[in-house]
């Protein structure tokens, strides 16, 4: 595989970067941040090859100068910005250029270029928090949605934007939903406004700091690595029935469960949940749980089931905190002060 991964520097990016590397493929990082020093040392071991090429996504000459240059075959679409309500008063601008016009973008390019596939890293979050209607789990063409958010409206017109220029170019494009998020490689790179749930407890865990969470939630939390491991398949996949795919485990938990394996590891860690009006320190991001996301279509379409055992998850987690301990106190080169090291709540900003 020759591939381009915009947004390669993030933390889905560098999950993908790592997978493609260890087959053998070579990856060309685009991102306007750095990848950090952990991740560069693993990579430089790895079978394949890579370079790092800093620019915009939204800066046309760069991106075809670069897909010509490097030979591209395949394009992942992954850089993006999330928004809370203070991102969306203070910079709208800046969510949809990345997430919008910058997609547009690359896939102009892409076609003009001749790669092989593009695929559009999308978000659960274009679904919006849609009424129960009795359906389990929300379904790519059953499920109406409800985007009530800068970053959810961009994300769903990312989609429709990218099957509109597929259908006037010809370019082979896909979109993909992914749910809830965590695991190796996830960092506050200033464009992600709050770490995930298990992994804000997961850098308190480490700390010896204790976890207050607001409730139990529920979500159909996946693992980074697993969802690196569907995006390649489909990338790669001859003859997709569909140009949108949920890429979910499909299975729900609460931190609280991720919190039980890290106290045994870190037998000094403590959680418990807020009493009455005390302030939780992880950040669950909704006070209500969006429904799981539906992962038939992908199984259907090209058997491959995402794992969905948190203790298989746990158990790589381990593995990867043993060879990186420090990695969320490691600074990319060039970062500023200000994003040294993520925090175990609260919004993060730039």
């Amino acid at each position: 595989m020759n591939v381009l991964i915009a947004g390669g520097a993030g933390f889905i990016g560098l999950n993908l970067a790592e997978l493609i590397l260890r087959q053998g493929g070579h990856v060309v990082i685009y991102d306007t941040g750095r990848v950090p020093s952990a991740a560069r040392r693993h990579f430089d071991a790895l079978p394949g090859s890579w370079t790092e090429v800093h620019g915009s996504v939204t800066d046309e000459e760069a991106v075809v100068s670069i897909l010509s240059e490097q030979r591209i075959s395949y394009v992942f679409y992954g850089a993006a910005i999330t928004s809370g309500p203070q991102r969306e008063r203070d910079s709208p601008e800046s969510v949809l250029s990345i997430n919008l016009l910058g997609l547009a973008t690359m896939a102009k390019s892409a076609a003009k270029t001749g790669i092989r596939r593009l695929l559009n890293i999308s978000s659960g979050a274009a679904y919006g928090l849609p009424a129960e209607d009795g359906s389990y789990a929300l379904h790519e063409a059953r499920t109406r949605e409800q985007p009530a958010t800068l970053y959810s409206l961009s994300k769903l017109a990312s989609e429709v934007t990218l099957r509109r220029i597929a259908e006037l170019t010809g370019l082979d494009a896909l979109s993909v939903r992914l749910s809830s998020i965590f695991g190796p490689w996830e960092r506050d790179t200033g464009f992600r406004d709050t770490l995930s749930a298990p992994m804000q407890a997961s850098v308190a865990a480490q700390r010896g700091e204790r976890v207050i969470l607001s409730r139990r939630e529920c979500r159909d939390w996946t693992y980074s690595r697993h969802v690196a491991e569907a995006l390649v398949l489909l990338i790669q996949f001859q003859r997709p029935r569909y140009d949108l795919y949920n890429i979910s485990s499909g299975r729900t938990w609460s931190t609280a469960d991720w919190c039980d394996r890290l106290r045994n590891r870190f037998p000094a860690f403590r959680y418990r949940f807020a009493d009455s009006g005390e302030t939780a320190n992880v950040d669950l991001y909704t006070a209500t749980d969006r429904l799981p996301l539906d992962p038939g279509r992908l199984q259907d379409d090209t058997g491959h089931h995402l794992p969905d055992d948190i203790d298989v998850m746990f158990a790589d987690f381990e593995t990867w905190l043993d060879q990186y301990p420090d990695f969320w106190s490691d600074e990319p080169a060039g970062a500023s002060p200000s994003r040294s090291s993520p925090r175990p709540a609260g919004r993060q900003s730039a």
